[in-house]
């Protein structure tokens, strides 16, 4: 099995609806990364696999086609539609950003302030016309630790410098910044763009 384009969806308020659809989606991606590692100890341990299986995950909150679709020899209860689209897509670009759960500025303001998120740019995605602000989920705010969210606060401030065309300013918040949440992530992604656009 090819691991690397292993796709499964899932998706919240149907057939039964939930006011709270896109807070339990992001409740599930930050119950699935957690698991995960957990998951991956064992497996390790166990010598049931060489290294750690890591999952990617896109969420996206918008109006879909739910229900059985197919032939009458093959069918499924599935989900079909641009937001799901978005949120296929958006699983792929987490490797833009050494990322692992990111979601649309959809998501992100149904789901109210339960989640530490990181504000990244806004991206046009293939298939999607409009600019889509991408987040970055975290975690949930009651589990994500003062350091941490102290990392995400400092970069949205050099986000803004970046985006107002401040690199300099951006890059210096940036690298007083060396709690970044991972090696490789965002913080890393935005210092590369400052160094290219003053060079």
């Amino acid at each position: 099995v090819d691991f690397e384009n292993v796709y499964d969806a899932a998706w919240f308020g149907a057939p039964v609806e939930y006011k709270d659809h896109a807070e339990r989606a992001c409740y599930a991606a930050c119950r699935m990364k957690s698991l995960e590692l957990d998951l991956n100890k064992r497996a390790i341990e166990a010598k049931m696999s060489p290294g750690p299986l890591l999952t990617r995950i896109g969420i996206n909150t918008g109006d879909m086609v739910v229900g059985n679709m197919g032939s009458d020899k093959k069918m499924d209860y599935t989900i079909m539609g641009n937001a799901v689209n978005l949120a296929a897509r958006l699983e792929g670009v987490n490797k833009q950003y050494g990322t692992w759960i990111l979601m649309s500025e959809a998501t992100f303001k149904e789901a109210g302030d339960h989640y530490v998120c990181r504000k990244l740019d806004r991206v046009r995605v293939v298939g999607i016309n409009e600019p889509v602000r991408l987040y970055e989920l975290v975690g949930n705010r009651q589990f994500v630790d003062a350091r941490i969210k102290e990392v995400v606060d400092r970069f949205h401030a050099a986000l803004d410098f970046f985006e107002e065309k401040e690199g300099d300013k951006a890059q210096a918040l940036l690298k007083e910044n060396p709690g970044a949440i991972r090696e490789g992530g965002p913080s890393g992604v935005y210092l590369k763009r400052c160094v290219e656009v003053a060079a």
